[in-house]
């Protein structure tokens, strides 16, 4: 019997200092248990410092924390829903979901009014910034007359079956899936109605997705049937709106954030694409669309600017090269506001 015990284990893990909050672990709240068996032992954690640090640094930090002490033979950590996330998973819902994704946490759509403003790109690329953070992140392509996830993500093969699922392609530390990976890339979906809502749900939930932290859902523009469909019948615990600065785009966004929430479903903030244009030979910003639309858009509507991408030549080459800028360039100015925005949205879950 080495004698080991968990308040020895808990003693261990206080002594781990988060850097960015200078607060250990436990006072933090990120240990929820600790299970003890002989020299084995098993560490259950609460993610809910997911802005200061990433699960890998979580995980290695309790880790090497634990191993430390005499008589520790295995250390296995486990992250686990915190209570809050666990009792809104169990409550009643009002109204039984079509599409059922029990292993999946937070489902969070990307939406905009009108096409053209870049939101499949936001989609991608925040997709690859979640994972860089250390989630487990899956993209889904819901625009099925438009997709173009698929040539951003460098993504062109056809999905394996396996007993009757489809499995994800994975690229970018990010599974995908979407309707550009079954049909050739000239042949278009003359689709409508009920057909598209039910080749989404289907696509949706055939897709063998496995445990994701976050699931990226790259809305069709508009508030057409696609999302109004997957509103009413997949659970969206977030929304967040992607618009340039004019006013034609800003009306369109308008709308959709009036739609999602008469559907119920959180908008976390406004993404502005295209705000401004650095000059690459004197650094001087360039505001082509105007300024500050988007503030007093955020500011009407009661919900923050989540980060300001500017009009970049890379942003659109690397989205070309199926390669996203997140990964492409990681240190790169536009990578590093990906970044803040997908701290931002850790925040939100």
């Amino acid at each position: 019997m080495s004698g080991l015990t968990s308040e020895q284990i808990s003693a261990a893990l206080a002594g781990v200092v988060v850097p960015k909050v200078a607060k250990s672990l436990i006072d933090l709240g990120v240990v929820r248990d600790v299970i003890v068996k002989e020299g084995d032992v098993k560490l259950l954690l609460n993610f809910n410092i997911a802005a200061y640090a990433s699960k890998s640094n979580v995980r290695d930090w309790a880790t090497q924390a634990v191993s430390a002490l005499p008589g520790v033979r295995s250390v296995q950590t486990e992250f686990v829903a915190s209570d809050a996330a666990q009792a809104r998973k169990q409550a009643p819902s009002a109204k039984r979901r079509t599409v059922q994704l029990p292993q999946v946490g937070c489902i969070l759509a990307v939406f905009s009014g009108k096409g053209g403003v870049g939101k499949s790109t936001v989609s991608a690329n925040l997709s690859v910034a979640l994972a860089s953070l250390g989630e487990q992140v899956g993209l889904f392509d819901a625009d099925l007359h438009g997709p173009s996830i698929p040539k951003i993500m460098g993504l062109m093969d056809r999905p394996r079956m396996e007993e009757n699922k489809m499995l994800p392609l994975e690229r970018h530390g990010v599974k995908t899936m979407s309707v550009g990976f079954l049909v050739e890339e000239t042949e278009p979906l003359i689709w409508r109605g009920p057909m598209i809502t039910k080749g989404i749900n289907e696509l949706l939930q055939t897709t063998d997705w496995g445990p994701l932290d976050f699931l990226i859902l790259d809305m069709p523009p508009g508030t057409g049937d696609a999302p109004l469909g997957l509103a009413q019948d997949v659970r969206l615990d977030g929304s967040i709106a992607v618009t340039t600065p004019q006013d034609v785009a800003l009306a369109d966004v308008r709308r959709g954030i009036a739609a999602f929430r008469k559907l119920e479903v959180p908008v976390w903030g406004i993404v502005e694409n295209m705000a401004y244009l650095r000059c690459p030979h004197c650094d001087h910003i360039i505001e082509m669309f105007g300024s500050g639309n988007v503030d007093k858009e955020s500011q009407a509507q009661g919900i923050p600017v989540l980060g300001r991408l500017p009009l970049d030549p890379l942003l659109s080459k690397t989205s070309d090269e199926g390669v996203p800028i997140v990964s492409a360039q990681p240190d790169h100015p536009v990578s590093r506001e990906f970044m803040r925005i997908a701290e931002e949205i850790i925040k939100h879950v």
